[in-house]
């Protein structure tokens, strides 16, 4: 054995092994008959990326199929055309910024002048950071590839068109030289707003050619690229913003651009214009619907797809709000006033104001201006105090100054003017907005209860709604309205938009039933399949009972409480007056059987008082708005027979519903108090009703309105006093 060569030797060793180890002999078959053909595979392919056979080019797809959607009012009349086939102008490379050439190229595909169409290294680096992630979070296409996409083969998901994608890029390199292909590509990509190619992005977006474009401008372009509609500059500035600023970085990485043109571009953040969206009437309204169509459909599909979309727009009571708004503010140095309609029956918005001059403002109050309700919010405490057993002769002390130990940070509670009430109802503290009554009210009930009910009734709005300003929006949080259960949320503590506060209100109006608000009533595509239509599901919010019971009661805040001046002569209507702290923000919010309306009032750059208006020394939502609300209601509702607020079928129709009532309180001329109240519930009383207080009404001037072109602005940030001192019905 010894003498034996070393080979014998060895085999002679591990045959005993082998012959007694069978899964031994299983795992080389398996290593021979999978491995070396994977290996043979990855060789194939590795050679098929290096030296991919010839193809003969396909046919381009044709540029022109994108078409105009179309937008109509309910009556069927055209509001506005969005459309794209003027942003198809193809232009030379020479004609494109020398900084959006780079831009594209240090951006999206640093080696496009190294590699011959596909690109090995990208390819694996993608790979790797997909395997790390585990997910796809970077993709390997080179700009020639994306072109392909773009061109010939579309962006269907399937191994099949990769391949097939691979092998006409390198065709693509092989007949056409680097700088036609970039010529293409940058004059196919889509960069969000209809806009398709560099010469319509950069017109949409900066109202300029692209040979114009500066290297600020030419990075936002091109930060685009890749989310159109999640990077787009109008609808998502902050994470327009940073991709912008990652662009300029890969420039700069890429050696393209200086340090010193690196912090200057960093600095100088691109001015946009107005989207090119050919709008022919009521664009406040229509802003409304792109923004809704855009998030439930993409912009490609809007600006390109050939929708046909009927809105829920009422020409008439459109042109009777804008008119009123415009003949009562008709100075340019008045307030800013919103307004909302919303029918109850189908959730269907009706009419949106959302300022003055939209081809210079933008900013939509009526959906994207967050401001605090006042007293206005106090509905929402009254639906939970009902829910949980409480009723209209509840009484608690109304001094004109309370201090609860509860009411953070400080225990302070003002009434409007200091106004002392002794013992009163819940009726009673309703119609005159007494605020120490409903601070008591809401620590007994919870603010996690009123939270609850203003959540069901519809604030937070839909998801289409913009965002809150300066918030960034994560899975978690949606940037939608925010409700904190504080105390202070019975006062009106927590931002809201005009549109969430008519939505609200219209689950009263219709007897409990919250229907999603919705700008549009019909969508069809561009191959007339019907996309949606009729109004969101009803979703029965609270009970029958404590609707009818809270209109009962915010019907005689019309009658012969603080909103007087709302009242619409011969018709039945509810509603409640809200104002901020130092006259800051005036709302009157109200409601017919048939319409539910918000109004609000305030300056729009900032949290400024409202002294001095037309004559209204102090501006309360019993005053101007009120007086808005009721010339907007009396004309919108003209034309439809006057209905009373219907008591549900759980009430005896021969006894109907009464309400408990003390008689109305005299102011006490004695100086403040300052107390510490327990909250406790007495016996309903049924009394004698004597009429409140007076309130005084506005005259509505009518005059021409001039248009004023201030700069768009997000709703202003309340003060930490905002949030705790609110005083005012």
């Amino acid at each position: 054995m010894a003498n034996l060569p070393a080979t014998i030797r060895l085999r002679a060793r591990l045959w005993p092994r082998i012959r007694h180890r069978p899964r031994d002999i299983a795992l080389a078959a398996v290593l021979l008959l999978v491995g070396v053909p994977s290996v043979a595979l990855g060789f194939a392919f590795a050679a098929f990326l290096l030296f991919p056979p010839p193809v003969t080019l396909p046919q381009p797809q044709a540029t022109t199929n994108a078409a105009t959607s179309h937008i109509y009012a309910a009556d069927g009349s055209l509001l506005a055309s969005l459309h794209a086939q003027y942003n198809r102008e193809p232009v030379a490379l020479d004609q494109m910024a020398t900084s959006l050439q780079q831009a594209a190229v240090s951006s999206e595909d640093s080696r496009f002048y190294q590699h011959s169409g596909i690109d090995l290294k990208s390819i694996f680096r993608a790979l790797l950071a997909d395997v790390r992630a585990k997910t796809a979070v970077q993709g390997g296409s080179t700009i020639t590839e994306q072109y392909v996409k773009n061109a010939y083969t579309g962006n269907q998901r399937s191994l099949f068109r990769k391949f097939r994608e691979a092998l006409v890029a390198a065709q693509l390199e092989r007949t056409y030289s680097k700088s036609k292909i970039l010529e293409s590509y940058l004059n196919s990509t889509y960069f969000g707003e209809g806009a398709y190619g560099a010469e319509a992005a950069a017109q949409t977006y900066f109202n300029k050619h692209a040979a114009q474009l500066t290297l600020s401008e030419s990075a936002e372009l091109v930060g685009v690229i890749p989310a159109p509609e999640a990077y787009s500059p109008f609808s998502h500035p902050q994470q327009a913003e940073e991709r912008r600023l990652t662009v300029l970085q890969r420039m700069r990485a890429a050696g393209v651009i200086t340090e010193n043109q690196l912090a200057v571009a960093r600095a100088i953040k691109p001015v946009l214009v107005a989207s090119k969206v050919q709008v022919i009437r009521f664009p406040w309204f229509v802003d409304a619907v792109q923004r809704y169509l855009s998030q439930r459909y993409g912009d490609k599909a809007v600006f390109s797809g050939g929708l046909e979309v009927t809105t829920t727009l009422d020409p008439a009571m459109q042109t009777q709000a804008e008119s009123v708004i415009a003949k009562t503010l008709n100075r340019p140095d008045d307030p800013y006033a919103s307004l909302a309609s919303v029918d109850p029956r189908t959730g269907y918005v009706t009419a949106i104001v959302g300022g003055r001059d939209y081809s210079a403002e933008k900013f939509n109050i009526a959906i994207q201006g967050r401001r605090q309700p006042g007293s206005s919010f106090k509905p929402f405490v009254l639906v939970a105090a009902l829910e949980r057993g409480l009723t209209a002769g509840t009484t608690l002390p109304g001094p004109s100054t309370i201090c609860l130990p509860a009411w953070k940070p400080d225990c302070h509670v003002s009434n409007f003017d200091n106004e002392s009430f002794g013992p009163i109802s819940l009726e009673t503290a309703t119609i005159h907005s007494v605020n120490t009554f409903y601070a008591q009210l809401v620590l007994q009930v919870g603010p996690d209860k009123v939270v609850d009910a203003a959540r069901r009734m519809g604030i937070p709005g839909p998801a289409w709604l913009p965002g809150r300003s300066g918030c960034k929006q994560t899975a978690n949080d949606r940037c939608l309205t925010l409700l904190e259960a504080l105390p202070s949320i019975a006062l009106g503590s927590e931002e809201v938009t005009p549109l969430e506060m008519a939505s609200a209100y219209a689950t009263l109006a219709a007897g409990g039933t919250y229907r999603q608000p919705k700008v549009v009533s019909r969508v069809t595509d561009g191959t007339g399949q019907l996309l949606e239509s009729g109004p969101s599901d009803p979703v029965q919010a609270v009970s029958p009972d404590v609707a009818f019971a809270a209109t009962t009661l915010l019907q005689e805040v019309i009658t012969r409480g603080t909103g007087t001046a709302a009242t619409i002569p011969g018709r039945p209507a509810a509603g409640k007056t809200g104002t901020a702290t130092d006259f800051r923000n005036a709302w009157f919010v109200g409601y017919t059987p048939d319409l539910a309306t918000s109004v609000w009032m305030g300056y729009r750059d900032a949290n400024k008082a409202m002294r001095g208006i037309h004559g209204v020394a102090q501006v309360t939502g019993g005053t101007l708005p009120a007086a808005m609300w009721s010339a907007y209601m009396t004309a919108a509702l003209a034309g439809v027979p006057a209905t009373p607020f219907v008591a549900p079928i759980s009430q005896p129709p021969d006894s109907g519903f009464r309400l408990p009532v003390l008689p109305a309180p005299t102011p006490s001329p004695e100086p403040s108090v300052t107390a510490t109240v327990t909250p406790t519930v007495t016996p309903s009383v049924t009394a004698t009703v004597t009429p409140g207080r007076p309130t005084a009404t506005a005259s509505v001037p009518v005059l021409p309105w001039p248009f004023g072109p201030p700069s768009p602005v997000p709703s202003p940030s309340r003060s930490p006093r905002d949030r705790f001192g609110l005083g005012v019905p």
